[in-house]
């Protein structure tokens, strides 16, 4: 059974109000466990993460109680120590932030509750994590690198390159934004002539790209942090009147949406990062954790190169 909270902004008055119905609730399955999901917030990558933790819970026959942050830090702590209040036997966390800081509160927050944290890692250094606590993800310095790499084997290592960040305290997208510097600075035919925030948004990359070309920007190869990004950058270039097939364009996370494109031509390359197999494994651990069984951290979920040569194994699938 799954209670889920969609797009639900939760605050204290109905926490309040809430918690004496949860606990009717799953005290006629006294046996079923109860975990607690934050979200930081809900695009299409994101949904994917939520529908199969979600699922995967399901499966096991236990309880799933969910719920977004929508980017707000206060939002995603009030909501861990609702979880506890609650008396969830389980914590999984898509952190707001990758910030030691922050993160360290919401730790604190969770008490003797196992928590993990999946897809944003929540500290700089991974090893500081405590015992108890796993992070379960991609190793960030492998995603950018395979996407700017095959690029820029594309382009025949010339180009001018126009790059679409993620969220800016995010640690994927300063890992991702690095790694395309650094395959960049081996090639001295290639140079990275603008970059722009654009919070992981199809919109933001939309807008981004538009006032890029107004600004009449010369770059002939478009990267992105993820493919929501690029994806907007794409349309921004078609409304244009711009031949999207003439730039070079990649991302990550091969959505379906990002399938579709590359399957129209559109786009050259993505990078898998499994956003099932994340949510699965967060599932795995958070049980393995509950058994009080030990798990090393970080649990890595590998990248994979996606291109018109691969796709259809993934796409609709």
């Amino acid at each position: 059974m799954s209670v889920f909270f969609d797009r639900l902004r939760i605050n204290k008055q109905w926490v309040r109000l809430l918690f004496p119905i949860l606990t009717l609730v799953f005290s006629s399955t006294v046996s079923a466990k109860l975990i607690g999901v934050s979200m930081s917030n809900d695009d299409n990558f994101l949904n994917i993460i939520a529908t199969n933790i979600e699922a995967a819970i399901d499966e096991r026959g236990d309880d799933v109680y969910l719920d977004y942050a929508y980017w707000d830090f206060d939002t995603q702590l009030a909501q861990i120590k609702s979880f506890v209040k609650v008396g969830v036997d389980a914590i999984i966390v898509v952190a707001v932030s990758g910030d030691e800081k922050y993160n360290q509160q919401l730790i604190q927050a969770a008490g003797r509750t196992p928590i993990v944290f999946v897809n944003n890692e929540p500290f700089a250094d991974l090893s500081k994590l405590p015992e108890d606590v796993v992070y379960v993800g991609a190793d960030e310095a492998m995603s950018g690198t395979m996407e700017m790499e095959a690029l820029a084997k594309l382009a025949n290592y010339q180009g001018r390159v126009a790059l679409l960040v993620g969220a800016a305290d995010h640690p994927a997208a300063k890992m991702r934004t690095q790694d395309v510097k650094d395959v960049l600075a081996k090639y001295p035919g290639m140079e990275l002539v603008v970059s722009q925030v654009g919070n992981w948004q199809r919109n933001q990359g939309y807008k981004i790209v538009t006032n890029w070309v107004a600004q009449k920007i010369d770059f002939n190869i478009l990267v992105s942090n993820n493919d929501e990004m690029v994806i907007g950058g794409m349309m921004a270039l078609q409304d244009a009147k711009l031949n999207v097939k003439s730039y070079f364009t990649g991302g990550i996370d091969a959505t379906q949406d990002a399938l579709k494109e590359m399957e129209k031509g559109n786009l050259d390359v993505t990078v898998l990062q499994d956003a099932v197999a994340q949510a699965r494994g967060s599932v795995d651990v958070s049980y393995k954790l509950m058994a009080r069984q030990h798990v090393e951290s970080p649990y890595w979920i590998p990248f994979r190169l996606i291109t018109p040569e691969n796709y259809k194994q993934l796409l609709n699938n």
